[in-house]
Parts: structure tokens; C-alpha cells; sequence
């Protein structure tokens, strides 16, 4: 690696501190320390995220450490006191690449990559006295400070996140011992897992361990009776997302947690849901306001998302489908509102 890679800068600011506040669906705060210009980081978040989606509610509890000395991570999840450590993916490869570039080419790249994921870079605005590029991007807008995240918005699928400035300490100094992972934590060594299972040191590694940690945990996070899982199968369920497609929207992912499937998609700054869950689940009380209707031989409810405790997505509208057969719902959501004509458009191209 040559002496410029090595001086890769995450931030334009060496050292220091920064405070969040978090708020919307997730409440509570995010704290970060860095020095060596982001070479060393520890964020410390506390919070509680709650949402709610025709009667299925979901608390999740985070009070989780993540520290970061150049190539190596370590990640605590005090609730359960237990840890995961490793490499970060591809850290050398990005380190040089990016090393390798002026800071003019360096901006030029940034550019374009935001271009290529449908982003923009929109008026320079300040938070709290600090000038900020503001950057809007798959449904979010941040503000950024000399590489820190100081302010961000995000309204998708149903889901309000808010973050907002409380404190800043620039060039602040930092103690080293922020950059030391706590001893008296067990981890499981991601290095050694991804070989086991015959994969190197990978994202997909790393995301698929995270997502067995928290199916493990998931019954935890209900305040109230645990949900019954949907009947539909869930590969049947992959391959009836995998063959649908509809304008210009992409799938972001398709996942199984808490006992319901779901997949989301995003045109610019639109995005659609798709989710099963079972019947037994949902609390049709709450759909009281809905257009209750038969399409295609499927009862149907259409209607606005309008209420704070569905998370938040007054600007979307969902549509219902009832397949009595599965014993479940099909609820497609669509942020900014589609019509109904729009959300059975969807509904019949998904062949349930």
C-alpha cells in the first residue's frame, strides 16, 4: 500500500466527538468518537424502534457498541452481552483505491456513484452554524459535515428515521482507550466463521450472521403475544417476488423475520412493499376506514396509511388481499400514495 493510500481521510476533521439525537421511529441517541481522521472510530447507540403495521407490532431494544481500528471491527450488543469481531471487507483494496486518487477525482467518484444510485446533491445548507452539503438519496436526505452525518430525514416503506445534531466537538482529543474493545464480552470471530462455512471474509458473511443473531433474539422484541408465522412457504414466496416486475422499480431485498415475509422495491425516490403475514395476526378493526371491495375473487381493503402508529406513513396508501386458501394477507404499501387502481395493477401481477 503506498504512503498516500495509507492517508485515506474518512473525515476532513482528525479527532473528535459527535452526539446524535434520534427520533421518529427509532428514539433515542447515537454517539461517535474518531480520531486519525475516521482511521479509529466508536459509536455507542442506545435506543428503542417501534413500529406498527395493521396491528403487528414490533419493539426492538439496541444498546450496541461499534468500534473500528482501520482493517479490524468489533461489535457489542449489550443485551445479550455478546460480540462479534473480524476484518472489514475489502478495507485494504478501498484504502488503495481511493488513496490512489487526488482529492478532485476523489469528489469527481463520489459524484458519480451518487449519480448511479439515483441520488442528487441539492443547496448547501447549515445545522446549527456548520455549512453542510445535503444529499438525497432512495428516500433519504443528510446533511454532511466535512464527511459527519450531522442531520438526516428518512420516510420509507412506512418507516420515519430522524437525525439530528445535539453536540459536536471538533478536534477534540479522544482517549485511546475508546479505540480498545471491552474484555469481559465472548465474540464469535467472523474470520473463522466465513471459513468454516467455506466462504472468505465477505459482506454477505458478515450480513447473514447478523441476520441468524437476530432471527435467534426475534420473539424478544414483541411487546405483545408473539406472531404466528405465515403458512405460505417462503422459497415460494422468493420465487413469486423473483418473477414479478413492474416499471422502474428495483428489489432492494427480500426477507423472512418475526414470522412474516417481505420484499421492497425503489424507483428514485418511490418505493413499494410487498409483504405476507398471517391471518391470525392482524387486527381488521384497525382497517375500519378502509374501502372494503372483491377483485378478482379476493376480498380487498384500500386505503390510507394515515395513522402515526402504522408507522408513521401518511403519505403512503396500502392495499389488502385476502387468500383465504393460505390463511394470510398480502399487503402491498406504496410511498408517495398510489392509487388503488395502481396497487391492483401490482396485486395481479404477484401470483400468490
Amino acid at each position: 500500500m503506498t504512503t498516500q493510500a495509507q492517508n485515506v481521510k474518512t473525515y476532513a476533521i482528525e479527532s473528535g466527538h459527535l452526539n446524535i439525537e434520534l427520533s421518529g421511529n427509532t428514539v433515542g441517541t447515537r454517539e461517535l468518537w474518531w480520531d486519525d481522521y475516521g482511521q479509529k472510530t466508536c459509536e455507542l447507540e442506545k435506543s428503542t424502534t417501534t413500529t406498527k403495521v395493521f396491528g403487528m407490532k414490533d419493539v426492538v431494544e439496541t444498546h450496541k457498541l461499534t468500534i473500528i481500528v482501520k482493517d479490524k471491527f468489533w461489535t457489542v450488543d449489550y443485551i445479550d452481552n455478546s460480540g462479534v469481531k473480524g476484518t472489514v471487507p475489502y478495507y485494504n483494496e478501498g484504502q488503495e483505491y481511493v488513496g490512489d486518487m487526488s482529492e478532485k477525482e476523489q469528489q469527481e467518484f463520489a459524484d458519480n456513484l451518487l449519480e448511479q444510485m439515483g441520488g442528487s446533491k441539492l443547496e448547501s445548507e447549515k445545522v446549527k452554524g456548520y455549512d453542510c452539503d445535503v444529499i438525497e438519496i432512495m428516500g433519504a436526505k443528510s446533511w454532511i459535515y466535512k464527511g459527519l452525518v450531522l442531520k438526516s430525514e428518512t420516510k420509507m416503506l412506512g418507516v420515519t428515521a430522524n437525525e439530528m445534531l445535539s453536540e459536536l466537538k471538533p478536534n477534540s482529543s479522544v482517549s485511546a482507550s475508546k479505540f480498545v474493545a471491552p474484555t469481559n464480552v465472548s465474540y464469535t470471530d467472523m474470520n473463522s466463521a466465513s471459513q468454516q462455512m467455506g466462504g472468505g471474509t465477505g459482506f454477505g458473511s458478515l450480513s447473514d450472521a447478523y441476520s441468524e443473531m437476530e432471527n435467534e433474539d426475534e420473539d424478544e422484541y414483541y411487546d405483545d403475544e408473539p406472531l404466528v408465522p405465515v403458512e405460505y412457504p417462503f422459497t415460494k414466496f422468493k420465487e413469486v417476488i423473483a418473477n414479478f416486475s413492474y416499471l422502474n422499480y428495483t428489489c432492494m431485498g427480500t426477507n423472512s423475520i418475526g414470522g412474516m415475509h417481505a420484499s421492497s422495491f425503489m424507483s428514485g425516490m418511490n418505493s413499494i412493499m410487498v409483504a405476507a403475514q398471517s391471518k391470525q395476526n392482524a387486527e381488521m378493526d384497525q382497517a375500519d376506514a378502509f374501502e372494503k371491495f372483491k377483485h378478482n375473487g379476493h376480498t380487498c381493503y384500500y386505503g390510507k396509511m394515515d395513522d402515526e402508529e402504522d408507522g408513521g406513513a401518511g403519505d403512503g396508501t396500502a392495499l389488502l388481499v385476502d387468500y383465504p386458501s393460505h390463511d394470510m394477507y398480502i399487503m402491498i404499501v406504496g410511498i408517495p400514495e398510489l392509487s388503488k387502481t395502481e396497487l391492483l395493477k401490482i396485486s395481479d401481477k404477484l401470483d400468490f
